[in-house]
């Protein structure tokens, strides 16, 4: 016991005691060490995860289109195929030098006046044998008698004369001099597009 207070060698006691303290520090520093390695560690905090929100969609709304009511037309309706026939007559026979005048009528069959515009682009008269065509007053406009009736009352008609010559025709109102063979004709009217009449006749010869 007394050596170990009392060191006994040849080195100074001041040496032993240096010595025996490193000795000690360098415990106390291995046990430091070993408590830090193995001391308890603690439990990471759980973090809540916010839920997830999940994006509601909007509708979309489509407006609905506004219907424009239609317009009520004011004043005479026009006279057209809708609201009016077309009458043809005749010569029921015309010789090769003679001349056939057709008398026409366009005649109102609506509730309402309407309002006759006559004129080229409105209305044609053709003349046929078979499907070959003879003469047409689409060759010149002045064999059309352009005409503007305002008013034309319900039930009344407008009556026009085209005289053809019994010839035919050419672009730029041209007729032929030489005579038309004997048989049968049709002469066919139109006007405003679908109003129609037609009227067959007979070309003889000459005398």
């Amino acid at each position: 016991m007394g050596s170990l207070l009392h060191p006994v060698g040849p080195e100074s006691t001041r040496v032993y005691w240096l010595r025996r303290g490193a000795v000690v520090l360098a415990l106390v520093l291995v046990v430091a060490a070993l408590a830090w390695v193995f001391r308890p560690q603690p439990e990471a905090p759980i973090v809540a995860s916010p839920p997830s929100v999940t994006p509601v969609a909007t509708p979309t709304v489509t407006p609905t289109p506004s219907t424009t009511p239609s317009p009520t037309p004011t004043g005479p309706l026009a006279c057209d195929a809708t609201n009016s026939t077309l009458g043809l007559a005749g010569y029921q026979k015309v010789k090769q030098d003679g001349k056939q005048p057709f008398t026409l009528t366009i005649t109102n069959t609506g509730k309402q006046s309407c309002v006759l515009d006559l004129k080229p682009s409105t209305f044609t008269l053709t003349v046929k044998s078979g499907t070959d065509l003879i003469w047409t007053t689409e060759h010149c406009d002045k064999w059309v008698p352009s005409a503007k009736v305002k008013g034309l009352k319900p039930g009344k008609a407008h009556e026009f004369t085209i005289t053809w010559p019994v010839a035919r025709s050419g672009e730029g109102c041209k007729t032929a001099e030489s005579l038309l063979g004997a048989g049968t004709y049709v002469a066919t009217a139109a006007f405003a597009g679908d109003a129609t009449a037609r009227k067959p006749f007979v070309v003889t010869k000459a005398s």
